[in-house]
C-alpha cells in the first residue's frame, strides 16, 4: 500500500474545501430598511425558536386581507437577555402588536424592532445589546 498517493488527494480535496465561501451571515441593512419602522398586529400563527435567529409568523389583516408575515428577530440567547425566557411564552393564536424594519422588496418579512404581548409587556428587542448582561 502506498500512502502518498491517499495523502496527496486528502491534502487536494482539503485545500478544495477550504476554498469554497462558507454560509455567511446576511447584512441586515441590505434585507431590511432600518431607517423604517411600521407597527403591526397580528395573530401569531407559529414560532420558529431556533438559532441564529428566530422567526414568528403572524397573520396580519392588510386592506382586508390576511397577510403572513414571518418576522425575524434575536437568536433565542438574545431574546433570553431582553427577558422573553422561553418559547412557552408565546401562545399559538394569541394577537401581538410589534415593530418591524420592512423588508426592502416589498415582501411579508420584517426585523423585529419591538414586541408587545397581549398582556401589555413590551421588549425593545432590537436595541438590545445581546453582548452584555442585562441590568436592571
Amino acid at each position: 500500500m502506498r500512502p502518498m498517493p491517499y495523502l496527496a488527494a486528502t491534502a487536494i480535496v482539503c485545500l478544495l474545501l477550504a476554498m469554497v465561501p462558507g454560509q455567511a451571515h446576511h447584512a441586515v441593512q441590505a434585507q431590511f430598511d432600518v431607517n423604517q419602522i411600521v407597527e403591526k398586529h397580528g395573530i401569531l400563527t407559529k414560532i420558529d425558536w431556533i438559532n441564529p435567529h428566530t422567526y414568528m409568523h403572524f397573520d396580519v389583516t392588510e386592506d382586508g386581507a390576511v397577510k403572513k408575515y414571518a418576522i425575524e428577530s434575536l437568536g433565542i440567547l438574545g431574546l433570553r437577555r431582553v427577558g422573553i425566557d422561553s418559547k412557552s411564552s408565546f401562545k399559538i393564536g394569541e394577537v401581538f402588536t410589534f415593530t418591524i424594519n420592512p423588508s426592502r422588496d416589498g415582501s411579508t418579512t420584517g426585523l423585529l424592532v419591538t414586541l408587545i404581548f397581549p398582556d401589555g409587556r413590551k421588549y425593545d428587542v432590537k436595541n438590545a445589546d445581546t453582548g452584555a448582561p442585562r441590568t436592571q
